[in-house]
C-alpha cells in the first residue's frame, strides 16, 4: 500500500459523520420529531441548492490522487472506505460488483463536488443510474444493459 494511500484512508475515517452533528447542527435545541421530519423533507426536495458533499466530510477532491496514480489494491481500498463513510451520513452508495476498480475510485470520489441531502431519519440513495444504459454515468458496465439487449 503506498503510503499517501494510509493518509487516505485516515482522512476518510475522520470524515465519518459525528454522533452529534444534527445536534451541533441544531445548537442543542429541543426539537419536535414532526418539525424534524418536515425540515428533512424539505431538505431532500432542495438538496440541489445544498453546498457541495465535501463541505459536510470536509474531503477535499483535490486530496485524492487521479485513479492511474494507484494500483488496483489501493484503488478499492480507498473506494470501499468512501462507501462507508457515505453511508455513515445515511449516503447509500450501490456500485455495480463488475466495475474495474479505477472506475468505481472516480465515481465514488467524484461524489465529494455533489449535492446531496444529509439526512437524520432516512436515507439517500445514490446509484448513478436512471435506468436507461443511455447517458448512465456506468456506460459499458451498467446494469440496465441487460435488460436493454434486443430492444
Amino acid at each position: 500500500m503506498h503510503p499517501y494511500t494510509k493518509h487516505l484512508l485516515d482522512d476518510i475515517q475522520k470524515a465519518f459523520r459525528p454522533k452529534d452533528f444534527f445536534l451541533r447542527k441544531k445548537k442543542n435545541q429541543p426539537r419536535d420529531i414532526i418539525e424534524d421530519k418536515l425540515e428533512e423533507a424539505d431538505n431532500f426536495l432542495n438538496y440541489f441548492e445544498a453546498p457541495a458533499f465535501g463541505n459536510y466530510c470536509g474531503l477535499k477532491l483535490e486530496d485524492f490522487p487521479p485513479s492511474e496514480k494507484l494500483v488496483e489494491d489501493d484503488l478499492r481500498s480507498l473506494t470501499k472506505s468512501l462507501v462507508k463513510m457515505y453511508e455513515s451520513w445515511n449516503i447509500m452508495v450501490d456500485l455495480p460488483e463488475n466495475l474495474p476498480a479505477e472506475f468505481g475510485y472516480r465515481l465514488a470520489v467524484g461524489l465529494l463536488k455533489r449535492s446531496m441531502p444529509i439526512m437524520k431519519h432516512g436515507f439517500f440513495g445514490m446509484d448513478f443510474c436512471t435506468g436507461n444504459p443511455k447517458g448512465c454515468e456506468f456506460q459499458a458496465y451498467c446494469p440496465c444493459l441487460k435488460h436493454w439487449e434486443g430492444v
